[in-house]
């Protein structure tokens, strides 16, 4: 969410109830975005909009998604990457926006890689970012790596580039490892 404090806190909370409350209603993300968008374009809270990637993972292994102006997930596949960027504006802020839905078949061992721009935009003394390359980088190899190794892996990644330089923004991570159709009883 954008801003600090309680107006931010409220935002959040916001957004989390929409979503709770309109996911269920349609199978497409898109149209849950739209509704979270014309939700909060009703509330008059200080804190006005949010970012948001909202991904939903079927039994055949189809990702569908759509990204509302967060940095964009990865996907690691075992031998190449793909960005999740299929979506729409920040959350909250515009009354004409539209928002699409991506789709992507996930292979067993494919990694999610969702962050905030926190990661992207970490900072070392010099002042250069970490950049998407260096994100790339530091997920090389991870296919098929539970998820919590690859996200220690990335975290150590942004650390040492950071060189402990102070940061303007938050660092948040999530990976998500596909293990494949769950096969029936």
């Amino acid at each position: 969410v954008a801003g600090k404090g309680p107006p931010a806190a409220l935002l959040a909370a916001a957004v989390l109830t929409n979503f709770r409350a309109q996911a269920p209603v349609s199978s497409d993300p898109a149209d849950t975005m739209t509704r979270i968008n014309r939700a909060l374009l009703r509330r008059a809270i200080e804190a006005r909009f949010a970012t948001m990637f909202h991904g939903a993972v079927l039994a055949d292994g189809t990702l569908k998604y759509c990204n509302a102006g967060q940095e964009p997930p990865l996907v690691v596949r075992k031998d190449d990457v793909l960005w999740l960027e299929d979506g729409g504006p920040v959350l909250g802020l515009l009354g004409i926006a539209t928002y699409d839905c991506g789709t992507t078949s996930l292979a067993p061992g494919d990694l999610v890689v969702v962050c905030s721009d926190g990661v992207t935009e970490a900072r070392n003394r010099q002042g250069e970012e970490f950049g998407r390359d260096r994100l790339v980088q530091a997920m090389a190899g991870t296919h098929g790596e539970k998820p919590d190794a690859a996200l220690e892996r990335l975290m150590e990644e942004v650390r040492r580039f950071s060189e402990g330089a102070a940061q303007g923004d938050d660092i948040t991570a999530l990976v998500l490892r596909y293990r494949g159709a769950a096969s029936p009883p």
